[in-house]
């Protein structure tokens, strides 16, 4: 048996900020109290009056498609952790031959060594759509869905297809959403002015605000005639905040993440960030980016994630065409939310709300998201006044870069616990286990 206590901290959980002692036992906390010092534990944290908070539960994280999953778990675990996301819910890696081995590693959990908990999306496609109603709800976090995939074996945007998906998965069905059709034609209208040579600055009318909501459309309304469970990721525009706040009056089965990186960048971004700014859907305008705001205010938009892409330096050098989309996010996701806060946009409780509370509840995560007793003790300790400035040579990450080189924060990670064990301490990863487990759901209907 071991136990951890916690002591002289502000828990911010379930809309309330108290101060309270946690302690934890064999992995799960076992008391919340206002003193529990007197309690005889192995190991002792001193919190100092910083802020405890659930870990956050990110609900779209990649591996490196250029190293074996198992590896590349490993890696991109420690920055997670060092960015107090104790749990990640991982997407396909770009390429198809991926899908398999991600099945397998469902198989292989004794053998992942991993420094946060994980789980894993099933990649629906027109390949494998008589597998999706024998999905195991319980351990898959859900179903994915690429409507807009370059990749012909990988896009799914036919109605039929998707109709089928959406009715028959025993799973929450996440989608990325934008029209694959208005994007290739829009790229290769660019590609006759400029060659190859496309302005990074034009990404935003590529991938546009329109291509985006005529995908989530679609999508919706499916979803609406199938009564399905349905989750959009990467909302990146006004017109997306409006139309899920239309339908989210007709269905509570509904919800949607925003990435941490569309509320902190606008296109005029573009200029000084060029190609290290290119993702999907793109980066938008000023007032795309106050709707995403808005629309987490309003509860339209229901959670915060890192979207997560760990793209090598040199692979985002190049003209437009060759650079792939995708930036590597997971360290500093918690940092620039917590930025809001500090610019009082964002309360402590919502910030709470939005990477834990939401997912948890969203995905069916079990006895995760908040800071409960019986509950895994997946905490992280934030310092409100830790100011740090994010560089290059810190990032645990392979992609080895960031996007936020240079920049200050002015909220730290100071301390990261997953399971009950301390994982990052005072920027280093501390502990020789990899306490990260499988997450299991319960994927009933609200």
């Amino acid at each position: 048996m071991s136990t951890l206590l916690i002591c002289n901290v502000q828990i911010v959980n379930e809309g309330l900020i108290q101060e309270a002692d946690v302690f934890i036992k064999d992995s799960r906390i076992d008391r919340i109290g206002t003193d529990l010092s007197h309690l005889a534990s192995d190991r002792y944290i001193d919190g100092l009056g910083n802020y405890l908070l659930p870990g956050i539960i990110d609900t779209q994280s990649r591996l490196s498609s250029s190293t074996d999953s198992l590896k590349s778990i490993k890696i991109e675990s420690k920055a997670a952790v060092a960015g107090g996301i104790t749990s990640s819910m991982l997407l396909p890696s770009h390429g198809e031959h991926l899908q398999q081995p991600f099945v397998d590693l469902i198989t292989q959990q004794r053998k992942i060594s991993s420094f946060n908990n994980f789980s894993l999306y099933f990649l629906g496609t027109h390949n494998n759509l008589e597998e999706v109603p024998l999905l195991d709800s319980a351990s898959f976090c859900g179903v994915y869905v690429d409507m807009a995939s370059s990749n012909d074996s990988i896009r799914v945007d036919d109605h039929s297809s998707l109709e089928r998906i959406f009715k028959e998965s025993p799973s929450l069905v996440a989608f990325h959403a934008e029209d694959a059709p208005s994007i290739f034609e829009s790229e290769e209208s660019y590609r006759q002015i400029y060659g190859d040579s496309v302005p990074f600055q034009l990404h935003g009318s590529i991938r546009s605000a329109e291509a985006c909501y005529v995908a989530a459309s679609e999508a919706f309304d499916i979803a609406l005639s199938t009564q399905s469970r349905a989750h959009m990721l990467n909302v990146s525009s006004l017109k997306e905040v409006e139309l899920l706040s239309s339908v989210r009056q007709q269905t509570s089965l509904i919800s949607a993440d925003v990435c941490s990186h569309y509320l902190t960048f606008s296109d005029v971004d573009y200029a000084d960030r060029g190609s290290l700014l290119k993702c999907r859907p793109s980066i938008k305008s000023d007032i795309d980016r106050a709707a995403l705001m808005q629309g987490l205010l309003d509860n339209d938009v229901d959670s915060i994630s890192s979207g997560h892409t760990p793209i090598f330096l040199e692979d985002k050098q190049g003209q437009y065409f060759d650079v792939p989309s995708g930036l590597p996010l997971a360290q500093y996701t918690f940092p620039s939310i917590l930025e809001h806060y500090q610019d009082q946009i964002l309360s402590l409780e919502q910030i709470v709300q939005k990477t834990s509370h939401s997912v948890a509840d969203c995905y069916g995560v079990v006895d995760r998201g908040y800071i409960r007793e019986g509950y895994w003790a997946d905490l992280v300790l934030v310092d409100l006044e830790g100011s740090f400035i994010a560089r290059d040579e810190d990032v645990f990450s392979e992609a080895g870069w960031t996007i936020f080189n240079g920049n200050e924060f002015r909220t730290s990670v100071t301390t990261t616990i997953v399971n009950g064990c301390v994982v990052f301490k005072d920027g280093s990863i501390v502990s020789d286990e990899r306490p990260g487990a499988s997450l299991t759901f319960d994927q009933r209907a609200p």
